[in-house]
């Protein structure tokens, strides 16, 4: 009886704990040591998508740890099985905060998971990525403008849009769009802008080129 209790008591404490990290205006909590600046983070990923690209990966960091996570970088990319973060960027354990669902979009929890890998991880870059071949784009722009497709493709909807009238693949210049629409919503959001504004962190968007590997930042980066 006494255990049960106590389980019980262990549970609350546990949800009333993480309730309280985040609120309206986004997480509460202590300040972590920051990652390196946007631009070396940056850097540092496009160095290892090289080292993919061409062949010669290092895998740092393979091992299990439980050290305090310290990511270089949150990465918000799509569920594809074809676009891993860490094996694309070349990094290990403990160096990515990653995101993924499918579309590489967010919803109010997935932008609280975000917030949490820059105020907790100390992540100074937040890259949205899609990439080639996207079946969540590739679906949203066949149903466009059905208001009763999921919300998954809904999200997707603003880049369809913009890219009507696109010369060429619709749906490749939709997957370009959807990641910079991504990003620039998400640095828009009060979670996020004022760091944004600050320089405190940078977010871009990239696309994964999934016939040779390279990831290719958008937007003039």
């Amino acid at each position: 009886m006494r255990l049960n209790f106590v389980r019980k008591l262990t549970i609350m404490t546990l949800i009333i704990t993480m309730s309280g990290l985040f609120g309206s205006a986004g997480p509460v909590l202590p300040a972590s040591p920051p990652g390196p600046p946007p631009a070396e983070a940056l850097q540092r990923l496009l160095e290892g998508n090289s080292r993919y690209v061409s062949g010669h990966p290092e895998h740092p960091n393979a091992r299990p740890s439980a050290a305090p996570q310290h990511p270089i970088a949150v990465i918000l990319t799509c569920s594809d099985a074809r676009v891993p973060p860490e094996i694309v960027f070349d990094q290990g354990i403990g160096d990515l905060f990653v995101v993924r669902v499918a579309g590489n979009t967010y919803d109010r929890m997935l932008l609280e998971t975000i917030a949490y890998g820059v105020e907790y991880g100390g992540a100074r870059l937040v890259l949205v990525m899609g990439h080639d071949l996207c079946g969540a784009v590739t679906a949203a722009v066949k149903v466009y403008p059905d208001k009763h497709a999921g919300e998954m493709l809904q999200n997707i909807y603003p880049a369809v849009k913009d890219t009507a009238d696109a010369k060429g693949d619709h749906i490749s210049a939709a997957i370009s769009a959807n990641a910079i629409l991504v990003a620039a919503r998400l640095a828009a959001e009060p979670q996020l802008a004022p760091l944004v504004a600050e320089g405190k962190i940078k977010i871009a968007a990239a696309r994964y080129d999934m016939t040779t590997g390279r990831v290719i930042i958008l937007g003039g980066e």
